[in-house]
């Protein structure tokens, strides 16, 4: 049975579905949400920026979506494991140049970034 090219156009997901290696930065990763984000977002395809304060959080988040790549691909011995997350320390608090020294470190990663997901929540007063 043949297939219409407009029967093929219905079926395929339109290009912002499709997140496989998508380069996405997560701020507040290292718990709640940010860190949940991480995790659905590896799952679906994409290289991961996990940043937060909390480096010791980031690094075993990290792990954790690394891991996932590993295990998938467990037995096939001539790949060498890749590395679909990264951790950069960031504290949205800090001042200007600090902050885009981590953006640079970031950015570096991967050589790039498709999407910026600001989750990172400031508690206190602001003055």
């Amino acid at each position: 049975m043949a297939v219409s090219s407009e029967q093929l156009a219905i079926n395929k997901p339109e290009p912002w579905q499709d997140l496989r290696g998508k380069i996405v930065m997560v701020t507040g990763a290292s718990s709640g949400i940010g860190w949940e984000f991480c995790i659905a977002l590896a799952k679906s395809g994409c290289r991961i920026i996990a940043t937060a304060r909390r480096m010791n959080r980031l690094k075993a988040l990290c792990d954790e979506i690394n891991n996932l790549d590993r295990q998938e691909n467990e037995g096939e011995a001539s790949n060498p494991p890749r590395v679909l997350a990264v951790a950069v320390e960031l504290d949205v608090n800090a001042d200007g140049s600090t902050i885009k020294a981590s953006v640079r470190k970031a950015w570096e990663a991967f050589g790039h970034i498709d999407v910026l997901i600001n989750n990172a929540g400031i508690t206190g007063v602001i003055v």
